[in-house]
């Protein structure tokens, strides 16, 4: 357990370990349970003989299955709706899942003991996001989460995200109070995870890491967190790929996921992030594929306007131990070009090897559409953490190199 850098009770564990730490953790005390798990992996997981148990202690338990990818706005809504219609308030909420999960299971969190009314509406779980009436005092919903992927962090981050459809934007929940009680990591789960997944989550990861370590409020415990999960992610995310059920490799980027979830959750992200939130919203490019698309871009943009000049150039021995050795007297420029040049390799690997899309034009994006995204990324949260502005020409600049 890291507190409170990271007040989350962390454990390693295979399936029937994760199933019975749950039953300890509710052990001492009657609880009503919400577990959202996404109906493709019911079956797979075979949950019945544990929900069965928790009811025997004595629990209550529900069970939601349709979690949507990307949930938005009113799907969120329509959960909160669903709940207060069944009178079943939780008192802990079991995510088992992805990041869509982990989202859904956050905002429920946050929302759910607020007045009825003032979320009745899409408007109203809107202003309640956008003026953050949820960070008021009031209680949240504690989560245990169950990352069927590793690549988003939420399992110990501080945010959530959901869609505006009505906007085609990203709408954040941002308070320490959404860090999930406990997560268990159980390698196994993402065993089945194919290679086009495995890659763009896990280049989520890294670039969480390296935003992170790149951040203006980066410090020195997030950098620990940060470094190391960019060495785990170099070192395993090729090997994942190739072979699925490589439990070595796929513990280490569950790892590293976690340790790049705990750095950003504390140093924040940057013009990467402000670009992707973009991406997703206006044109529905899923998160880790942005992030995957952008990262390598993103460095080299800033790079070449002389932006975290020599930071980048610290990580080339976490990412490149081979390239670090050759160039470990080389000037701080040609150590931060290596670094990028690292990134578009690992990119053009993926591409190559597992047919992941490297450009928007491959994703069926129309280049009209890079202004309005541009347009929205600039006043993204995420930018504020970069070392200089990013303008709508910049983002547009970036845009233009990525489709």
């Amino acid at each position: 357990m890291f507190s409170p850098f990271c007040p989350v009770d962390i454990r390693v564990l295979n399936r029937t370990e994760g199933i019975q730490a749950v039953r300890d953790m509710l052990s001492g005390q009657k609880h009503r349970l919400l577990a959202l798990v996404p109906r493709q992996l019911c079956g797979p997981l075979a949950l019945s003989p544990f929900f069965t148990a928790l009811q025997g202690d004595g629990h209550a338990v529900q069970l939601m299955t349709a979690i949507p990818a990307n949930p938005s706005v009113s799907e969120l809504r329509a959960l909160l709706d669903e709940l207060r219609r069944t009178a079943f308030i939780p008192t802990v909420i079991l995510a088992i899942g992805g990041g869509s999960c982990m989202d859904l299971a956050k905002g429920a969190s946050a929302l759910l003991h607020l007045p009825a009314q003032s979320t009745a509406t899409d408007d109203g779980v809107r202003a309640v996001i956008r003026e953050r009436a949820y960070a008021q005092e009031h209680p949240f919903v504690d989560i245990i989460a169950m990352p069927t992927t590793a690549g988003t962090g939420s399992e110990v981050t501080l945010v959530a995200v959901v869609a505006d459809t009505h906007k085609h934007a990203k709408l954040s929940f941002t308070s320490y109070k959404l860090v999930p009680h406990a997560a268990i990591l159980d390698p196994a789960l993402t065993a089945t995870l194919p290679p086009k997944l495995t890659a763009t989550t896990g280049m989520d990861a890294l670039t969480h890491a390296v935003e992170a370590y790149t951040s203006i409020q980066k410090n020195p415990v997030s950098d620990a967190f940060a470094v190391k999960a960019i060495e785990l992610i170099a070192a395993n995310l090729p090997r994942a790929c190739e072979q699925g059920d490589d439990v070595e490799a796929r513990t280490n980027l569950a790892l590293a996921s976690l340790m790049a979830g705990a750095a950003f959750s504390n140093a924040m992200v940057g013009i990467v992030h402000a670009i992707g939130h973009s991406l997703g919203g206006l044109c529905h490019v899923p998160h880790g594929q942005a992030m995957m698309m952008l990262l390598p871009h993103c460095v080299r943009w800033n790079i070449d306007h002389g932006v975290h000049a020599g930071l980048y150039g610290e990580l080339l021995g976490y990412l490149d131990p081979t390239r670090n050795a050759q160039l470990a007297n080389a000037p701080a420029a040609e150590r931060d070009q290596a670094v990028c040049e690292a990134l578009f390799a690992l990119n053009k690997s993926f591409h190559e090897k597992h047919g992941v899309p490297l450009t928007l034009r491959e994703l069926g994006i129309e280049h009209d559409q890079l202004e309005a995204v541009a347009k929205q990324a600039r006043y993204d949260g995420a930018a504020l953490y970069n070392a200089t502005e990013v303008t709508i020409e910049d983002a547009m600049e970036i845009l233009e190199a990525v489709y």
